[in-house]
């Protein structure tokens, strides 16, 4: 992958770039991955930079998601792969092993981005780019040990020569233990084993045994007491040895020479992979640095050059101590900044910290800074920050900071940022204030984007009649005279010089004779810039509590919008639900009167009987029908204060209002009389209304009810959730029906079903006794309510 050329910085640790490329490097784990952060400078091409950022940002996913790239260590082989070009030339076993390495690393790369391939779309093209290599992974496994030590079955040659070596070795093996054993017998040895002399078993005998054993005398101890003697009967072994261990080193050349010539062909593939897995390193670092520091990648602009940074913060500085986060806005007509305020208030800080983070978004990395940052694009950054003294060049510091002023106006362009701390410092302060000016009127005039620090009142009023230069002060807390390290923009800041002085302890009459000489034009500008500033603070706190109050409000807004909602939507269904029981308790009474109508008939009823019963299933069907039009949706739950005995309500499907007479928080529910009737109901059931107009007489039914209400409930079969939810309905509508007495069918069996109607009876409300049926007429099987 081809990276932009980047353009040489100024000086880079005085903004403190170099040392955010260090700690890249740290997080790198390839030579060549580092080799990448030592180049690392922001670009020219504005082109590049979304799309190394948007690399760091896929990276930045995964390790946020637990996911990161599996990166390891590989060589950068590049080197032995030119040296080993010309023909002749072979790699060492140290080289091979290193290969090897490297594709493995690659194709387990390889295989993560096929698993992550969306995650890692921005490193499409550089995959597409890399070589798996597969056959010659095998060729190199065939003839390397998982150590990386040659096989001995890389070759038949290679596989016989080890063999006779190891059987050589046993043979000499055998002669040197004989030789030692007759050696200790004999005591003609100062040392327990033999030992290695130029490559050869040697006996370490006593010198005046020396000629006990017939050999070769290789040599002697320091002292001249011991003498190393080769046997005759082991020399020829030896022998042997080093011409097998010859043989050994010249097959394994061979096969060097034969694995270099097959891979000969791929160099520049291995050479492209590695520079892609260099690549993989330094992104996976730029990740990891982005994480460490809460880094965000941030939109730049190459046209509109506004600047936003919103909770910005100097990474250095960071890693040090809490810092206060810089946030930092201005339109694109805005070309100067003048930044104000007390010594040690941050100005310095500031400024450094946009520059760096400039310098770091340029390189297409991310910044420490919130999301929704922006910034333009810089082709340039230029910064006069810190003593500039050169005492090779013989420069004072004011010559060196005029030298700087000067080099900038000759490079600025419309795209340039350009730091200065202290414009105007180093010379008299009416002449050092006028060449400021003059400086950041041409720089304006070039359409450069300038930041400077000044203590200067002239170039403060400057900055308040030039339409594209703005103030900004460093706020500054006048009660404690210390800063808060926080800018605000917009406003000049005040020195504090004497406040401060005064705070230090310097003498009540220097601090009176200062405001004395400072003449009394400056002392009430001096003020007026504390009281501006006091008053802005003032305001700015009145505005955050406004803004919190205002999001307090809007977030009990919403909450209560959505739980209303959610109400309207509960009782929309319980609505419903309730259409649908009355609809089916319609078509049942409508059935069992039917069927009563068919059995009157049978039994020879007259017309004007039956006549009278289709009557009243009609009516039956038209309550349903009206009580279903009488439902309305409830906007909203009532409170339980509001639900008092006395109040008017009006019950879920019922037309008629009716009066609480009782509440019963046990189970929670009330009492309401409707039309003369007393029903308990749930509380939810209910809404508050006005109480009935006496002028007008409404009209209930009370004869629909009693014949709409059987006298009977059947709950055998049912679960005991079922039954309990059907017994209440059964008692409400045949309280409101006024029946003096009802029968409740629950069987025997488990027993369940009678514990669930005898603890329903046990709370109800308006139930006289309740006691279990004749014998014959069911025993207890059955219950009889009376009400």
């Amino acid at each position: 992958m081809t990276e932009g050329i980047g353009r040489e910085k100024q000086s880079p640790e005085n903004l403190g770039f170099g040392r955010i490329c260090t700690l890249i490097s740290d997080e790198t784990v390839s030579e060549s991955g580092r080799a990448k952060t030592d180049t690392l400078r922001p670009l020219d091409d504005f082109s590049q930079i979304i799309p190394k950022q948007n690399r760091i940002t896929s990276l930045r996913k995964l390790l946020d998601d637990g996911n990161e790239l599996p990166m390891e260590s590989f060589a950068d082989l590049r080197d032995e792969f030119k040296r080993c070009r010309i023909e002749g030339t072979r790699f060492d076993v140290e080289t091979l092993a290193g290969i090897r390495l490297q594709i493995f690393r690659t194709a387990v790369l390889v295989r993560f981005y096929k698993t992550n391939r969306e995650a890692l779309k921005p490193f499409d093209a550089l995959f597409q780019n890399i070589y798996p290599l597969p056959n010659i992974l095998q060729m190199i496994n065939r003839l390397l040990t998982d150590n990386g030590e040659i096989k001995d079955s890389a070759s038949p040659n290679l596989a016989r020569i080890r063999k006779e070596i190891q059987q050589t070795s046993h043979r000499l093996s055998r002669e040197t233990t004989r030789f030692m054993e007759l050696a200790k017998r004999e005591n003609w040895i100062h040392e327990e084993n033999s030992t290695i002399s130029e490559g050869r078993i040697v006996l370490p005998l006593k010198a005046e045994c020396k000629r006990r054993i017939s050999g070769i005398i290789h040599g002697s101890s320091a002292t001249g007491a011991t003498v190393y003697v080769e046997p005759l009967e082991m020399v020829e072994i030896n022998n042997v040895l080093k011409e097998l261990a010859q043989e050994e080193k010249e097959e394994i050349e061979r096969i060097l020479l034969a694995a270099t010539n097959a891979i000969r062909p791929f160099f520049s593939d291995l050479a492209q992979n590695i520079e892609h897995l260099s690549d993989l390193d330094f992104y996976r670092a730029c990740a990891r640095i982005s994480r460490k520091f809460k880094c965000n990648p941030v939109m730049i602009s190459g046209t509109d050059r506004a600047i936003n940074l919103i909770d910005a913060r100097h990474p250095l500085l960071q890693m040090i101590k809490p810092v206060v986060p810089l946030n930092f806005s201005v339109g694109q007509d805005i070309k100067s900044v003048i930044i104000t305020g007390p010594n040690a208030g941050g100005k310095t800080v500031a400024m450094k910290t946009i520059g760096l983070l400039s310098e770091m978004a340029m390189a297409g990395l991310h910044i420490p800074a919130d999301e929704g940052s922006r910034l333009p694009f810089f082709d340039e950054i230029l910064f006069d920050i810190g003593d500039q003294q050169s005492i090779d060049n013989d420069l004072s510091t004011f010559s060196s900071h005029v030298s700087q002023l000067k080099s900038f106006i000759e490079k600025a362009t419309d795209k340039s940022l350009i730091l200065i701390d202290e414009l105007g410092t180093g010379t008299e302060p009416v002449e050092g204030a006028a060449l400021g000016r003059a400086v950041l009127e041409e720089l304006i005039r070039q359409q450069a984007f300038t930041i400077v620090t000044t203590h200067h009142n002239a170039l403060k009023a400057f900055a308040d009649r030039t339409p594209n230069a703005l103030n900004a002060a460093m706020e500054f807390d006048s009660k404690s005279l210390t800063p808060t390290f926080c800018i605000k923009l917009g406003f000049p800041g005040s020195s504090y010089a004497l406040e401060i002085s005064k705070r230090l302890g310097l003498s009540t009459e220097v601090i009176r004779r200062a405001h004395e000489l400072m003449g009394d034009e400056n002392v009430r500008l001096d003020r007026l810039l504390i009281e501006m500033e006091t008053a802005k603070n003032r305001v700015e706190n009145e505005r955050e509590n406004l803004l919190r109050r205002q999001n307090q409000l809007d977030r009990l807004m919403s909450e209560y919008e959505s739980r209303n909602a959610e109400i309207r939507q509960k009782q929309a269904t319980a609505d419903k639900d309730l259409a649908e029981r009355l609809e089916i308790i319609a078509a049942e009474s409508r059935s069992r009167i039917e069927a009563a109508i068919k059995e009157i008939r049978e039994a020879g009823a007259t017309k004007e009987t039956i006549l009278q019963a289709k009557n009243t299933v009609e009516e039956i069907a038209q309550t349903a029908r009206v009580r279903k039009k009488q439902i309305k949706p409830v906007e909203k739950s009532v409170p339980k204060s509001e639900l008092v005995v006395g109040k008017w309500v009006r019950i879920d499907g019922f037309g008629e209002p009716g009066q609480i007479t009782a509440i019963s928080d046990q189970n929670n529910r009330i009492s309401v009389e409707v039309g003369g009737k007393t029903i308990w109901v749930t509380r939810s059931s209910v809404q508050p209304t006005k109480p009935r107009d006496p002028k007008k007489r409404e009209y209930v039914s009370v004869s629909t009810m009693e014949s709409a209400v059987s006298q009977r409930l059947d709950i055998r079969g049912m679960r005991a959730d079922e039954a309990e939810s059907a017994l209440i309905r059964f008692l409400d509508q045949a309280m409101l029906a006024g029946l003096n007495s009802v029968q409740i069918i629950h069987g025997m069996g488990t027993g369940a079903l009678q514990k669930v109607t005898r603890d329903i009876l046990r709370t109800y409300p308006g139930i006289k006794r309740h006691y279990y049926e004749n014998f014959d007429r069911g025993g207890t099987g059955a219950t009889i309510v009376e009400m």
